[in-house]
């Protein structure tokens, strides 16, 4: 079956779901954007990070895989709790059309 990669729109969506389940972790989506030179990776900011919410995003069909680092802040700002999420998308199917 044919594939193509996931659009900015369908991530979004997708994101925007899981960020209604896991509103207490500060899920950024202003922040969603295409990761540059990565293939069919999109990333946002979110200021918790917990394994539910990993193991969420890596058991859907959508996900390949996840990954994340911590944002350093400016110089005297202090620690910044705030994380960078990688999503990684699989191929999205792309499926025959129904005529009628």
């Amino acid at each position: 079956m044919a594939t193509r990669t996931i659009t900015s729109k369908e991530s979004l969506k997708f994101l925007s779901e899981i960020e209604e389940k896991f509103s207490y972790l500060g899920i950024n989506l202003r922040n969603h954007k295409k990761t540059y030179k990565s293939a069919d990776t999109y990333q946002i900011t979110i200021d918790k990070l917990s394994n539910e919410l990993l193991n969420n995003l890596s058991n859907s069909k959508l996900v390949n895989k996840v990954y994340y680092n911590p944002l350093m802040g400016p110089d005297g700002y202090g620690i910044n709790m705030r994380y960078r999420l990688y999503i990684v998308y699989n191929k999205v199917t792309i499926g025959k059309s129904k005529k009628g």
